[in-house]
């Protein structure tokens, strides 16, 4: 009897192997580490689990971006939710930050496209469905966000000449004011969007530019808390599948150890 309760736990890891392994039986196939097949000790389960580990394992590529991402989105939300509490200093970054998530999405999805992701682990086909969802809509977030934001900036319109300078006939000497600039990390200036600017031209265009900036204020907001309720439901689900199905969730994404000794899904 005590033989048979011992047998268990190792038949349910052999079971969720053999799931794990025929969903990646599709896929591509990754070499086991360099000297696996020399090494003797190395049995056929433990080369089974390396070779699992390096295909359920997102790339270095896409773990880079993704933490990149992760950080800048988490400071920017923080400083677009609470701006009236945080130090003018630090919201200086804000613009920037956002410009890098911008430019680091971009970059995230041509590496999505040109590398093959790995495949989920075992679950309900409802949860596939949802996090499928959800990872779309996190990128259209991470796109439409910035995105906003920039077209707020491109509508601030200038400041108008003073009274004194209108009514100056003598021009003054030296080269004409420059127009403030955005510099991203204090370095790249930011051109504003020709097409928003551009609205300045038209008849009444000051007035037609500042409800253009309210737009933009309203739509930059009201993406900030969708952002934030997709990143609640992204964490949750990362949480539950590392928590409550015991899978090695997080080390698909860098965090955790993926050695064939460790990478056990259910465990």
């Amino acid at each position: 009897m005590d033989g048979e309760m011992g047998d268990r736990p190792e038949a349910c890891n052999r079971a969720i192997l053999g799931q794990e392994l025929e969903i990646l039986s599709s896929h591509q196939h990754v070499d086991a580490p360099y000297g696996a097949g020399q090494n003797p000790a190395l049995n056929e389960r433990e080369l089974a689990m390396t070779d699992e580990a390096a295909r359920l394992r997102y790339s270095k590529g896409a773990i880079i971006l993704h933490w990149a991402i992760a950080v800048l989105v988490l400071f920017n939300l923080c400083t677009g939710f609470f701006h009236d509490f945080v130090p003018k200093a630090v919201f200086a970054f804000h613009i920037s930050s956002g410009i890098t998530i911008l430019t680091l999405t971009v970059l995230r999805i041509l590496w999505r496209l040109t590398h093959r992701p790995p495949p989920y682990l075992p679950m309900a086909p409802w949860e596939k469905g949802l996090a499928y969802v959800v990872h779309l809509l996190l990128y259209c977030a991470m796109l439409a966000a910035p995105l906003t934001g920039w077209a707020m900036i491109s509508a601030h319109a200038d400041k108008p000449p003073t009274a004194a300078a209108l009514t100056d006939a003598a021009p003054q000497p030296g080269p004409p004011p420059k127009r403030r600039q955005t510099l991203i990390w204090g370095v790249f200036p930011l051109p504003k969007l020709a097409p928003i600017t551009q609205i300045a031209n038209q008849p009444d265009g000051q007035a037609k530019l500042k409800e253009a900036h309210e737009l933009f204020e309203e739509r930059h907001e009201a993406i900030g808390f969708i952002f934030l309720g997709l990143l609640i439901l992204h964490i949750a689900g990362a949480l539950k599948h590392q928590l409550i199905d015991k899978r090695r969730e997080l080390a698909r994404m860098g965090l955790g150890k993926t050695e064939p000794a460790h990478w056990n899904p259910a465990t």
